[in-house]
């Protein structure tokens, strides 16, 4: 009928809308124009690919270190971890004596963003490192669609650590919350705790029974 050929014409239409990038599809700027941004669908403006472009231009230069951002709407049903691994071999990102190039994946359908390093940056830039950086720079950003933002914090965060490694030390620490969070927490166990195990103790002690110490009772998780 009329209205079931509308309602295909328009899925069709709406599907084809949502660019789906295949590694062979996704331009290679470096080998285009220079540039170390691939924004095929338009995702970053023009004036962050250009800042990103002196930025990892600069960095390239003082370190040898090749940085390459692919920002697409999506990579269809692809896992971003293959993908990403594959671009990175077939770009061949980074000098091949050195192996130090980091290829940074933004999936727009997936609302993810992939590290993908050499081996030559994994010591630099490991994954905790890496995790960080897209937790407390990039992601915030994202999640308020200031894809612009996001992408250009990282950058200059990937920019610092590789200009001064010892800076990434800072970001592997635990931050200040998260300490005191634990800390409470061992006290608030403490507190509840052991009085408990006081009490229990002092029980089986006056009647003569002990746990065996050979035999513990694990719990599983």
């Amino acid at each position: 009928t009329m209205h079931h050929l509308t309602f295909i014409i328009l899925f069709f239409v709406s599907t084809s809308l949502v660019a789906q990038s295949t590694v062979e599809s996704i331009p290679n700027q470096k080998l285009i124009n220079g540039s170390y941004v691939s924004n095929p669908d338009r995702i970053l403006d023009n004036a962050t690919v250009q800042k990103l472009d002196t930025l990892l231009a600069a960095l390239e230069k003082k370190t040898t270190a090749q940085v390459s951002v692919v920002v697409v709407e999506s990579i269809g049903d692809e896992d971003i971890f293959e993908f990403a691994q594959k671009l990175f071999t077939v770009w061949g990102v980074g000098s091949k004596g050195n192996d130090n190039g980091l290829l940074v994946l933004f999936v727009n359908d997936k609302r993810t963003v992939r590290f993908h390093t050499g081996y030559g940056l994994e010591g630099t830039l490991p994954d905790v490192v890496c995790k960080r950086i897209q937790r407390d720079f990039m992601i915030p950003e994202f999640k308020n669609g200031n894809y612009n933002a996001g992408m250009l914090a990282g950058m200059q965060q990937v920019e610092k650590i590789l200009m001064d490694p010892t800076y990434a030390e800072e970001l592997k620490k635990p931050e200040g919350n998260e300490v005191s969070d634990w800390v409470g927490f061992v006290i608030f166990l403490s507190i509840v705790f052991t009085p408990v195990f006081l009490i229990t103790y002092i029980v089986k002690a006056t009647k003569g029974r002990f746990a065996d110490s050979k035999k513990p009772e694990y719990t599983p998780y």
